[in-house]
């Protein structure tokens, strides 16, 4: 039976262990984004349910504008949670992010009296936009939604119609702490989201990478288990056959390899019974031909003395001897 060379069974293990981190990949691919797809359905289900609670409030203050904005909000959730089914998830996020957006947007550009000190704190809202995209999208996509949102902070505060108390307010000494307080904890939310996610993906990545190298390390220890019990059983498969060769040079031709179908060498033993089996019956034959040789010679030896006597038969039989005063005996 032919043995693998060394580099051979290097390279299928090599190559085993590819196949394994590729398929250790893809699953791990997949565990990720049915997780963030369970995240989405979570989100998704509260913010609804905001917008349902709002629903009532808004059909209460017979606002067109603030029912419009739930209602929009309703279908933008409902949207999102087709492409949810289909497994978009960057587009819900997307779409998530533009719920929140758009309703306080919405909220804050339709207020009949104009930008009040009571609107401020719905500035504050918006970092839910950028807990989602840190949450759901890359890292690195927080800071986009942050300028946005702080865009629309400055935008809104300087455009806007504004109620006199707010206007007061902006053109006192608080004004600069009425602007730079929603600013400030966009930037700081946004700064603080990114280094919390990106360390806890750093964090998974180590622990996924050192169960692969633990993995690896196990796949290994069983190979080299397996490839030393099968060198255990060559040795004991080659030294049970030198024995056999050993006895057979001895003359003994009845000897045989007892080896079971699973052992490595059985075709070598096989072949091997099957010659010692041919040679004990050439060594049977050869015998025998000996035996018929001896019995062959012995036939004509006594074939030979059988013509020898008789010929001294016949022999004497025609010229008998004579006496001395030559009268026939």
């Amino acid at each position: 039976m032919a043995m693998l060379p060394l580099t051979d069974r290097a390279a299928r293990s090599t190559r085993a262990q590819a196949t394994a981190i590729k398929a250790r990949n893809v699953y791990g691919a997949l565990r990720e984004q049915v997780h963030r797809r369970q995240v989405v359905n979570v989100i998704l289900f509260v913010i609804a349910l905001f917008q349902l609670i709002d629903l009532p409030g808004a059909i209460m203050m017979k606002s067109p504008a603030s029912v419009g904005t739930v209602v929009l909000g309703l279908a933008l959730c409902g949207v999102a949670l087709l492409f949810n089914q289909m497994g978009k998830v960057t587009v819900v996020s997307i779409l998530l992010i533009a719920v929140v957006d758009l309703g306080c947007g919405l909220m804050l550009l339709t207020t009949p009296m104009g930008l009040s000190v009571s609107d401020l704190p719905t500035f504050d809202v918006l970092i839910v936009s950028e807990l989602i995209a840190v949450s759901l999208l890359p890292p690195i996509s927080v800071f986009p939604v942050a300028l946005s949102n702080i865009a629309f902070i400055v935008a809104d505060l300087a455009f806007q119609p504004r109620t006199p108390e707010l206007h007061m307010m902006l053109t006192s000494d608080m004004g600069f702490n009425a602007v730079a307080q929603p600013i400030a904890l966009q930037i700081v939310v946004a700064v603080v989201a990114f280094i919390w996610v990106r360390n806890a993906l750093v964090a998974l990545a180590r622990a996924d990478r050192a169960e692969e190298i633990a993995e690896m390390q196990q796949r290994e220890a069983e190979l080299q288990r397996r490839e030393a019990e099968r060198q255990q059983h060559l040795d004991a498969g080659v030294h049970h056959l030198s024995q056999i060769l050993v006895q057979a040079a001895n003359g003994d031709r009845t000897v045989r390899a007892q080896m079971s179908q699973d052992n490595m060498l059985w075709r070598i033993g096989n072949s091997l019974n099957l010659l010692l089996t041919r040679l004990m019956r050439t060594a049977q034959l050869e015998q025998e031909n000996k035996r018929l040789r001896a019995e062959v010679t012995t036939l004509m030896e006594a074939r030979h003395m059988e013509r020898m006597r008789a010929r001294m038969t016949h022999f004497l039989g025609d010229d008998p001897p004579l006496k001395n005063n030559g009268r026939q005996v």
